[in-house]
């Protein structure tokens, strides 16, 4: 890949938002993030599966995957780490539709509060991809919790 695109400009009528806080430690959240085992089990709504190409969760580094739909379909993802820190994640999603994400991880008593600030090109994409980007994200909360849980018992 070539270089980072420029990130897109700060608009709410581009932008989706999810948070929730995970009852787990910013390190364990930030780990599921950064560690490309958990990742894969939790990327992508319900009933997806995830092939990883390369994973390099660095400021510049890449990430391509494909998404494994339920109905068989494939999906070819291709990003770009901005910012990778314990606090933040930014990526720049620059396969179809383009966007910008961007993660943060809060410490908060009972947890780690965590975001997802999704901000497209226009408000009409923003708007054609919120009936999916919306439950999906939901979703991918939901799982990560669930991959966070299941690799921390296992640790203990």
């Amino acid at each position: 890949m070539s270089s980072t695109p420029a990130p897109l400009p700060a608009d709410p009528a581009t932008e989706l938002f999810t948070s929730r806080v995970l009852p787990f430690p910013r390190e364990d959240v930030f780990r599921a993030w950064t560690d490309a085992r958990q990742l894969c089990r939790w990327w992508g709504p319900n009933g997806f599966t995830c092939t990883f190409h390369e994973f390099e969760p660095r400021a510049g580094g890449n990430w391509r995957h494909v998404m494994h739909g339920p109905d068989g379909r494939n999906y070819d993802n291709t990003s770009v780490f901005r910012v990778v820190t314990p606090e933040r994640i930014e990526l720049a999603h620059v396969s179809e539709p383009r966007f910008d994400l961007i993660a943060t991880f809060a410490e908060r008593e009972g947890g780690t509060f965590v975001t997802f600030l999704q901000r497209f090109a226009t408000a009409a994409v923003r708007d054609a991809v919120a009936p999916i980007c919306i439950p999906a994200n939901e979703q991918n909360l939901d799982r990560m919790a669930r991959v966070i849980g299941d690799t921390l018992a296992a640790r203990a």
